[in-house]
């Protein structure tokens, strides 16, 4: 059965292959890059919705940049319904229902190892839902850290390097992100002392147990303490936040070994309940009660009440900065009830519990290892990395451009569309000093989390069991362990 989940907002043993001219691909030279662009590619992604209209525009404008150059798209999900569940003055909430089919992503992740490893798979591909630490250790790939130190076309200057070398893994860069995008989290003014809040602000990091640990001695049982639900369908909530920050306690791809049974999982999913029992966190919404109109109501029920400490994604930022310059904006994750945020302000940029500072990207692309036309294809990915790309309107991403000037005029653009003009000086200076806070806590970036859509969709599947009732911590560990293992064993 095909199952929905919501998203709230506002507004792949095969040898490295031979590249065209001959060359072994860690043989690059200079005079590769200095080859003619031409021939056909092929851009594989599953996601239709993120990929397929900004892909389409840049297949369009690099064919006229490069005559004799031919780029197929391929895309294989089905678009999203975006739905309005309300409106008012301040803002309107909208849903994204998008079609959460396993099975779909099992079978596209399947068909792409099968034509890679025939060697008729295409010359690029979105790596999202892809796993990449099975497709590094066949050599599927192109290592693209000799295409970024000998192509004199590329500057790694001209993007966040930090995020590109948060994207290394065993020794290479295997996939490009295009863009990128951050949790952090924010406080309520009103409810931590001065002596507490001193030491938040854009230049720190926190894990949510640390934030738990701060604000435990502070609860007295009139507001809650997070915004983030126990449990909610989407991948959302505390669980998933706490699981995503402790992700390596559980698996660990390099060596394939899972490990759910030594107490720290079930841990894990009976503080979270503990949590939501002690009216601490909100309830979510599990099993049949899940629909979009039911969520969306629990989502916005709890927007009159006070958090210690709410959960955002980067693309919130804005709000923080808008609130009082004539606009007010809204976005929310999925898991997270708004609350009052008229009172909120930044304590830091989201952490692992072992003190790194992962991102996370909507569009990243690998370049096949069995690609015929590997200089067409990087010259493409170079392409989608171009200012010009990245501030096109067919980007369809809130996330923060790689490219440091596409970034910084992305910047400028959204709050010019925001005020719809000319934006007065209180106007600009709020985007100065939003633009500040993105910069800061992008600066403290540093991490990477690989992960395997497989896994993540058994742990998606087992631990509502445990939130709905059906079974124990102990059960969905036992059963978590058992998928994992056979699975990492193939």
């Amino acid at each position: 059965m095909k199952k929905y989940f919501c998203y709230f907002l506002v507004i792949v043993l095969i040898l490295t292959g031979c590249t065209r001219n001959g060359s072994s691909a860690s043989e690059l030279t200079r005079e590769f890059f200095t080859g003619r662009i031409e021939g056909e590619i092929t851009i594989s992604a599953y996601d239709s919705s993120a990929y397929r209209s900004f892909l389409e525009d840049a297949a369009r404008a690099f064919e006229a940049m490069y005559p004799g150059t031919k780029v197929n798209i391929e895309t294989f999900s089905a678009m999203p319904e975006v739905r309005t569940g309300g409106d008012g003055n301040n803002f309107m909430l909208q849903s994204m229902q998008i079609q959460d089919d396993p099975q779909s992503r099992t079978d596209y992740i399947n068909r792409v190892s099968t034509n890679i490893m025939s060697g008729s798979g295409a010359d690029i591909y979105a790596m999202d839902i892809l796993p990449l630490h099975k497709f590094v250790n066949s050599n599927v790939l192109e290592n693209l850290d000799q295409y970024m130190a000998v192509d004199p076309g590329f500057n790694k200057s001209n993007y966040r390097q930090n995020i590109l070398d948060a994207s290394r893994y065993q020794n290479g860069t295997w996939f490009i992100p295009l863009d990128y995008s951050f949790n952090y989290f924010a406080y309520d003014s009103t409810l931590i002392p001065a002596n507490i809040s001193a030491n938040f602000g854009i230049n720190k990091s926190f894990s949510g147990e640390d934030l738990l640990r701060i604000g435990m001695p502070l609860y007295n049982g009139t507001n809650r303490l997070f915004n983030q639900t126990d449990y909610a369908r989407g991948r959302g909530g505390m669980f998933y936040m706490l699981l995503n920050q402790n992700i390596q306690n559980f698996i660990n791809l390099e060596t394939g070994r899972a490990n759910f049974t030594d107490g720290r999982f079930t841990s894990l999913l009976n503080s979270v309940r503990n949590y939501s029992e002690q009216g601490l966190i909100p309830r979510g919404v599990t099993g049949q009660q899940a629909g979009t109109g039911r969520q969306m109501m629990s989502m916005s029920s709890a927007s009159s009440e006070r958090f210690y400490f709410k959960h955002y994604n980067s693309m919130n930022l804005m709000s923080s900065f808008t609130r009082d310059t004539g606009m007010f904006m809204r976005m929310s994750l999925t898991g997270s009830a708004f609350g009052i945020d008229s009172d909120d302000e930044i304590a830091g940029i989201e952490a692992n519990a072992d003190g790194t500072v992962p991102f996370r990207y909507s569009k990243g692309f690998s370049i096949n290892s069995q690609s015929k036309n590997k200089l067409t294809a990087w010259t493409f990915l170079k392409f989608l990395l171009s200012k010009d790309m990245q501030t096109s309107a067919n980007m369809l991403s809130l996330d923060f451009p790689v490219n440091n000037e596409a970034r910084m005029e992305r910047h400028e653009l959204t709050f010019s569309n925001l005020y719809r003009g000319e934006m007065n000086n209180q106007q600009r200076q709020a985007m100065q000093n939003y633009t500040t806070a993105v910069e800061t806590l992008s600066d403290m970036i540093n991490y990477f989390v690989i992960q395997d859509t497989n896994i993540n969709d058994m742990i998606a599947q087992d631990a509502q069991f445990f939130f709905d009732g059906s079974r124990t911590a102990d059960e969905v560990a036992r059963l978590l362990q058992n998928k994992t293992d056979l699975y990492l064993s193939e």
